[in-house]
């Protein structure tokens, strides 16, 4: 008789139940509203986490000089591409990338280019060089990862990268058949749902990926205006992106991850 040791087949349908359950137990309700509604003036939670070197700061997006570029052609040139072209970006133009993608376009509130549940910005901003732009401008000038703070514009210095490694962190470059060796940086996403979970309880997971989706349009639209491609990933091996960020041990989680160039 012959006997089956291991069963490596995954029922799709068993799968698909989980996000299912997690769709119908995080619903918006009156009564969840009923939790919410003393807290209208929730406030964001003081965070303490290690100071970090400042590399740069981002000026406000009114800063940045207006070239005359239109919507309509931001969105006739976006596309999802791995024909990643253009030569090293300049600090001017990574600022610029960065300001019309997620900077602040109002000085006096601190308002930012995206929506956020609560004004509460849960989702966290990182930036990965890859080889070709790692050590070739003064934001990165050196092989290291940063963290931009959306709310002071500052560049901080999160930990040590190896531009060897990027092409392991993404299922589609480690296991598949393309790679970041043109691209000049990835973009990862994490949501802190410390954040946020005491005013919006289950629905944090919710609004956290909403948020994502906002600043990831930007990002797509700032792209085409400034002659660059750019790929969103889902198949990323969360595991080796919160190590390489060394966030690792904290409730961080990487939500989404896009690589420009």
């Amino acid at each position: 008789m012959e006997t089956t040791l291991w069963n490596f087949r995954e029922e799709a349908d068993e799968k698909a139940k989980l996000y299912e359950f997690y769709h119908l137990n995080s619903e918006h309700t009156a009564r969840t509203q009923s939790f919410n509604a003393p807290k209208m003036d929730y406030k964001l939670p003081e965070m303490k986490e290690e100071e970090r070197k400042i590399v740069w700061t981002v000026p406000y997006l009114e800063d940045i000089p207006d070239d005359g570029f239109t919507l309509k052609e931001a969105l006739m040139r976006r596309r999802t591409s791995w024909d990643f072209h253009r030569e090293v970006l300049t600090d001017e133009e990574l600022e610029k990338y960065l300001a019309y993608s997620f900077g602040i376009n109002d000085k006096e509130q601190n308002l930012k280019t995206y929506p956020s549940g609560g004004r509460l910005y849960p989702v966290e901003i990182y930036l990965v060089p890859t080889q070709k732009l790692a050590g070739k401008n003064r934001i990165f000038a050196g092989d290291y990862c940063l963290k931009y703070n959306m709310h002071t514009r500052k560049l901080e210095k999160q930990s040590e990268s190896n531009v060897r490694k990027v092409d392991t962190l993404i299922s589609a470059t480690d296991i598949g058949p393309f790679s970041f060796d043109k691209a000049q940086f990835l973009v990862c996403l994490t949501g802190n749902p410390e954040v946020m979970k005491k005013k919006y309880h289950a629905l944090t997971y919710r609004l956290m990926h909403d948020e994502c989706g906002h600043i990831g349009q930007n990002m797509m639209l700032t792209a085409g205006m400034m002659d660059l491609n750019t790929v969103p990933l889902g198949g990323f091996f969360e595991d080796r992106i919160r190590e390489l960020l060394e966030i690792r041990h904290t409730a961080k989680r990487v939500l989404y991850v896009f690589a420009v160039g």
